[in-house]
Formats: C-alpha cells, structure tokens, sequence
C-alpha cells in the first residue's frame, strides 16, 4: 500500500512533464508554418463541417456548396436553437413572388462561443397563408435567383466584420468573443436580381412594421438596419432556457481562451485545438451540426402529421 501511492504520484509527475513537452512542439509547429500553408490546412479541416476561414476578417463562413443547402428552413430551428447554446434574435420577413412565398431571414446573436450573424434566402413550393408559415418548411433557391448579400455586424458602435456576396445563406461567425444579442445590430444591404422581386420584399418589410423611413431603395438594392427585431422571439418564450444556454457559453468560452491563450489569431488557436484535443476542435465547429439538425427536422415532420391529422396546435403569425 505505502508503494502505491508513490507510483501513482511518480506516473502523474511523468504524466504532467509529457503533456508540457507535447504542448511546447505543438505551439513550436504551428509557430513555424507559413501563413498560406496554415490556411490550407485549416479549410480542408473546416470545409466538411460546410464552413472555411477569411482571414482577412478573422472569422467562418458558409461555404455556397455546404451540405445545410439540402436542408432548407423551418421556425422550429429558430425555436429549438437556445437549447444548443444558439441564442439569437432572429427576423423572417415573408414575401409573395412569383406564385411562391419567399423568406429572407436574419439572425445575430451568440453561436456557442462565436458571435456572429447570418442572412438566408429561401422559398416554398407554392403561396402558403400566413396561419401556416411556421409549420411549412421553406427550401434554398437556385442560384439564378440568388440575390447579393451584404452586411456589416457591430456591437455598440464599432464594426466587427463586413461581409459581402451573392449567396443563399451569407454567414459570418468569430470564435472566442460573447455578446448578448441585443448589444448587437446589422446594416443590411440586399440587391434583387429583378425589380419585381425587390418591390415584394419591401412589402414584405413594410408588413413587419418597417416604416418607410427605415427602409432605404435604389434601383434594386434595399437596405436597412437590424438592431431591435420587429417580430417576436422565439427565445423569450423560454428566457430560463436561453439564459442557462448564455451561462454554459461563457464557461465554454473561458476555457476556450484558456486552453488557446498562447495564440492571437483563431486560424492558430484551432490549428492548436487540432493537434492538441482534436475532440475539442470538433465541438468548436459544431455550429450547425448535423445531428441537431436531423433531430430539428425529425420534431417538424412529426408536427406536420398531427397537424394534417387533425390533433395539431395552430400557429398563428
């Protein structure tokens, strides 16, 4: 017994020295290698989980090939997001074209330990009425119908990135800060591919008590701010979900900043978290997984059966 516990001590005192040696030839490798080739690295690691690194801005972004584009959209993502460590508010404006509804949503707000935004365009297959917008689920356009996106996310009065490109979901995520999602605004600018489309979006707008002052038209581009949503959050229907969800992110994120501190930039720290605890840089790019996703999807194809079969809640818009 009395050698037990001397041997114990002597393997975790070896154990500690291993780890220290380990994590000093990881930050000399990641330190040695050049810009460009950390960059490759880091986007053929993030490309599967539909994301890859600018930077320029310091930040992720959506790639237009990313496996989410099959998915499409439904309200029951935004309701079920808090319980993922996603709090957000969020602003879907509906509009009629071309015999088919069409949604442009925004979001900004906490994404685990990134904040962060994103603007998505999508489409049913026919004019659905508005009771039943919630429960329908709306699919990615095809590229000839996509429009350019533009904005710039700011907290307070300083602009953390702008982003720009014609896409169907225009996202910008930066790892490692915390922000609530009312310290947060978006500038928007989004140019139609057609003036009829353009003309039913403002309408849409103006249907979710956009006033004409806040809505600003040139030719086909239409730009305005996101700063306190004109629709009702899903998040404040469970506001002890959304601030237990507030809570782990803030633990998630010291140990984040602790375990990377060594390093300035995200495309080091995760090159680190890569070599290091590879499970912990799978966490870190979970931020639309797709196990969530299938569960989302599982709960809105279960609610669109009762619904048909009569037993179904009404929603109301």
């Amino acid at each position: 017994m009395y050698m037990i516990l001397p041997c114990i001590l002597f393997l975790l005192i070896i154990c500690s020295f291993l780890m220290i040696w380990r994590r000093k030839c990881i930050t000399r490798k990641i330190c040695c290698m050049p810009i460009p080739e950390k960059l490759k690295k880091l986007n053929e690691l993030t490309h599967p989980f539909g994301f890859e690194y600018l930077l320029s801005q310091d930040i992720f972004t959506s790639c237009e090939d990313a496996w989410q584009r099959d998915l499409g959209y439904c309200w029951f993502y935004d309701r079920h997001a808090a319980a993922f460590g996603m709090v957000l508010d969020c602003e879907t404006i509906y509009f009629d074209y071309e015999g088919c509804t069409w949604l442009i949503e925004l979001w900004k707000g906490q994404y685990g330990i990134n904040i962060g935004a994103e603007i998505g365009i999508y489409r049913a297959d026919s004019l659905v009425p508005r009771n039943q917008r919630h429960s329908t689920l709306f699919h990615t356009v095809p590229d000839e119908d996509l429009p350019f996106f533009e904005y710039t996310l700011y907290r307070g009065d300083t602009p953390l990135y702008r982003i720009a490109k014609r896409h169907w979901w225009l996202t910008g995520f930066r790892m490692g800060e915390y922000s609530e999602p009312g310290d947060l605004f978006l500038r928007v600018s989004i140019t139609f591919p057609s003036t009829e489309m353009q003309v039913a979006f403002v309408k849409g707008l103006i249907g979710r008590n956009y006033t004409p002052e806040e809505i600003c038209i040139h030719r086909q581009e239409v730009s305005f701010n996101l700063t306190v949503p004109h629709t009702r959050q899903p998040r404040k229907k469970r506001p002890v979900r959304a601030a237990y969800s507030q809570w782990k992110n803030r633990i998630f994120l010291r140990l984040y900043c602790h375990v990377t501190k060594h390093f300035c930039l995200t495309l080091d720290k995760l090159l680190y978290l890569y070599e290091y605890l590879p499970f912990a840089f799978r966490h870190m790019l979970h931020i639309r997984s797709s196990r969530r996703t299938r569960r989302l999807k599982f709960r809105q194809g279960r609610h669109l059966r009762r619904k048909k079969s009569g037993r179904g809640r009404r929603h109301v818009c």
